[in-house]
């Protein structure tokens, strides 16, 4: 057996902090942030090589997340509960799969014991999936999330889970186990792209007023990262945008589950985290790394802090000057 034909990378980790969620779904660039702090940490486990990628992984928050596909991969994500998740204002519940082109972004946010298993292909497995399907390039233009038959979402979730375990047993025995377990997924998950290119073509696609409320909230969350130094509110980021307090809120509602005013307390604490984080933290006091992330109530601001990391924004600090 020629070990070259072998090209699996596989990982397992421990998901602590926002940031680590990063890579978490292979072919994607993810910004997760905490909308209230894990009970449980996370863990995602992870199989890549040129053809597909695997990922199976529990996120134990409730979090936001965003993400864009690299490198003209397309995926497809399988939500399993208990918790459940909202992917570009289409509601993913347990059973459903959320079918993703290659070039696009996906905008949400999961629930606790939101557990999901995504695959990824490449450009060409992907248009290969539509051929087979008889479903033309422009008939799945975006994210579409889909239900699935009990029966069918049983099957391709334990037909998953098997090759999961297949490939753990044939990296531990012999080159030739793992090149059969690498060669099986690569059937069987061209297979799950072409039926759900040809379930999803035929459901249709998102209404516009869906991506309008997706582009607002982005616009509103640019114009945020962008004003995180300055003691402003949300009224300003409405007259900025130039929409009305009442059309923002709604498609934040709509979109991430959480008012823009919370957001964007959320975008602040998770800035002053990382700041905190950071190697050249020492050299800096935390009320000077608060002020420069427009905190102007130093209370309130710790007491938020502590309800979403679990732990004061003094701990932080010490524990990184510490070493810890």
């Amino acid at each position: 057996m020629n070990s070259a034909q072998i090209d699996i990378q596989h990982n397992r980790r421990v998901l602590r902090e926002p940031d680590e969620f990063r890579d978490a779904v292979s072919g994607m660039s993810l910004m997760v942030n905490y909308k209230k702090r894990q009970e449980r940490f996370s863990m995602v486990e992870q199989f890549q090589t040129r053809h597909w990628a695997l990922d199976f992984g529990n996120a134990n928050a409730h979090t936001r997340v965003r993400g864009m596909l690299r490198g003209g991969w397309a995926s497809f994500c399988l939500t399993r509960g208990p918790g459940s998740a909202v992917w570009n204002g289409q509601s993913a519940a347990n059973g459903s799969a959320a079918l993703l082109p290659p070039n696009n972004e996906v905008d949400g946010f999961t629930t606790p014991e939101f557990f999901w298993l995504t695959a990824a292909v490449p450009l060409e497995v992907w248009r290969d999936s539509l051929a087979l399907s008889g479903v033309d390039e422009t008939g799945i233009s975006q994210l579409t999330v889909c239900p699935l038959p009990a029966a069918l979402f049983k099957r391709i979730d334990g037909q998953l889970h098997w090759l999961q375990g297949r490939i753990c047993q044939g990296m531990a025995s012999s080159p030739v186990q793992t090149k059969i377990a690498q060669d099986d997924a690569t059937l069987f998950v061209s297979d799950c792209f072409t039926l759900l290119c040809g379930l999803t073509g035929r459901s249709g696609t998102p209404a516009t007023s869906l991506r309008n409320r997706t582009r607002l909230v982005r616009l509103a969350e640019t114009w945020m990262h962008d004003h995180l130094a300055e003691p402003v509110r949300v009224v300003d980021a409405c007259r900025a945008l130039k929409v009305s307090r009442r059309e923002l809120e709604y498609a934040f509602r709509s979109i991430i589950d959480q008012s823009p005013r919370d957001y964007f307390q959320s975008l602040r604490l998770h800035a002053v985290r990382k700041a905190l984080l950071r190697p050249d933290a020492r050299n800096t006091s935390l009320i000077q790394i608060a002020y420069a992330h427009g905190v102007t109530h130093l209370g309130r601001f710790a007491s938020n802090y502590r309800n979403l990391f679990g732990e004061n924004p003094a701990a932080t600090m010490r524990h990184k000057k510490s070493g810890q």
